[in-house]
């Protein structure tokens, strides 16, 4: 099992994981940043596959989990780009593992391919000069360095790693960056005064983006970090691959990739013990990795006033506040300053700007609690539609969902004793049980009941239906709400 590579272009590998709470209740286990509008109408994610769709690069391959499959589809679909294929993780292991898969699962394809890994949540406001910096640094990949991308900090910053660049590297007279020596080429998150000096002294941002040739990657694994080698390779050699048509499926084995061990960032399993490792500088390409809301206040385009206002909001006599609203509700602040103002779709959150890393304590809080709304959404987009929970009353839940184009699903009724749908307006769309199908009426309900395998079809380019759940079962996510029927018996990625 390889990923195909042509060895004249990058094969970029966007790293989509993750659990977001720390942009709760924006983000959250099930809707982490990267699939979230933060900065523009596209979310962290397209405007990451935007940023690869060059001349330089091949067609992308994306890493992720079962839980975020739907949405990958989904939102690269809405950006009418391709991809080339996913490698499907099937456990979270932290970055070696995920970086592991993608280079030994690319050197089996083509040994001298060029890789750029990078995730798919950061802020990139200047593609093109960070194109740029990715030009300079292929000759040190090519002579098998591993190459990180270091931004030149605009502030003194707590809250990233920083690298110490060492003796420059020169070819034909240019200095395309610098060696990275050990020890202490890698230096861990400081406090204030550390990260003073960290800028005075020249040292740069930890972005956490790397190009590398593929075989080189996986002999400083086999060197440095031989337990997550080991498993990621028997996890790609006992894994499957799928022809979707549209890309590639590959899926390394779960039995072998849970050897890896868990949480072990890249950094500390290869870059802070090798010899081969470079820096490129990058400066003002606009790079952020949003960690809190108030870092969203920092690195968004404000008002007059300094204020950040996004969804329905209605400011008056405020300055240097932050009300992000997507509720549906219309958001008013008058005489404030400093202010956050989140208005999801099922929580409410108002705090001071200064006090933002406070949400990390509201959020376990809340999970002391078993509050639903500390990791799941009430809406979950899906390869066919999406589905939103409206409201819940005494034994019945009514949600809405709608298909988009001829799409279908194939379920079994779970998780509720029975369930109605009922079809909106001139709209065509069609129900099956055993094999027989029938027109949705528009107005007249339709229900089903627990244990009975139904297909919904769109006729339409789109079809929307109220949806009531009787006597559902609470403890369901709506993610989990209509498995496809083959994943019944045996849970496994819906390919859409």
């Amino acid at each position: 099992m390889s990923i195909p590579t042509k060895s004249v272009k990058i094969t970029p590998a966007i790293m989509i994981g993750g659990s977001g709470t720390r942009l709760w209740p924006l983000s959250r286990s099930n809707m982490p940043k990267q699939f979230l509008q933060l900065v523009d109408d596209r979310s962290l994610f397209q405007n990451t596959l935007a940023r690869v769709n060059d001349a330089m690069f091949s067609a992308p391959w994306l890493l992720t989990s079962r839980a975020f499959i739907d949405m990958v589809n989904v939102q690269a679909r809405q950006m009418e780009q391709e991809f080339a294929g996913i490698v499907l993780e099937p456990l979270q292991r932290g970055t070696a593992a995920a970086l592991a898969a993608v280079a030994v699962a690319a050197s089996e394809g083509d040994a001298d391919a060029l890789v750029l890994a990078m995730p798919a949540d950061h802020v990139i406001d200047d593609p093109a000069l960070f194109l740029e910096a990715v030009k300079k640094a292929v000759p040190l990949a090519e002579s098998s360095k591993i190459v990180t991308f270091g931004i030149v900090p605009t502030e003194p910053e707590t809250g990233f790693g920083y690298i110490r660049p060492g003796e420059p590297y020169v070819v034909d007279g240019e200095e395309l960056g610098a060696l990275v020596n050990q020890p202490g080429g890698f230096l861990e998150k400081p406090d204030l005064e550390r990260a003073k000096q960290f800028v005075e002294m020249g040292y740069l941002w930890n972005a956490g983006i790397f190009l590398f040739r593929a075989s080189a990657l996986v002999e400083e694994l086999k060197r440095h970090a031989p337990a997550v080698y080991e498993a990621v390779a028997a996890s790609i050699a006992g894994g499957t691959s799928r022809d979707l048509g549209s890309h590639m499926l590959l899926m390394p084995a779960e039995e072998h990739f849970a050897r890896c061990p868990l949480d072990i960032p890249i950094d500390t399993a290869v870059l802070e013990k090798s010899a081969n490792v470079a820096v490129v500088p990058c400066d003002d390409i606009g790079w952020a990795d949003i960690g809190s809301l108030s870092a969203l206040w920092d690195i968004s385009d404000k008002d007059e006033n300094g204020n950040v206002l996004r969804g329905d909001s209605f400011v008056s006599q405020s300055r240097n506040c932050l009300v992000h609203a997507q509720s549906g509700r219309r958001v008013v602040l008058s005489h404030i300053e400093d202010i956050m103002v989140i208005d999801s779709e099922d929580a409410v959150v108002v705090l001071p700007k200064a006090q933002a890393q406070r949400v990390k304590e509201i959020v376990n809080s809340l999970k002391k609690m078993d509050a639903p709304e500390v990791s799941f959404t009430r809406s979950a987009l899906k390869s066919w539609g999406a589905v939103k929970i409206d409201r819940s009353y005494g034994d019945s839940q009514v949600c809405a969902v709608s298909f988009q184009g001829k799409n279908s699903v194939t379920y079994m009724v779970s998780g509720a004793e029975r369930e109605t749908w009922l079809l909106h307006g001139d709209q065509r769309a069609e129900y099956g049980v055993d094999g027989h199908f029938t027109p949705f009426v528009s107005g007249n309900p339709v229900s089903f009941s627990r244990g009975q395998v139904v297909t919904i079809r769109n006729a339409s380019g789109l079809s929307e239906f109220t949806y009531v759940r009787k006597d559902p079962d609470l403890n369901w996510k709506i993610d989990d709400w209509f498995p496809q029927v083959a994943e019944v018996e045996a849970p496994k990625v819906r390919l859409g």
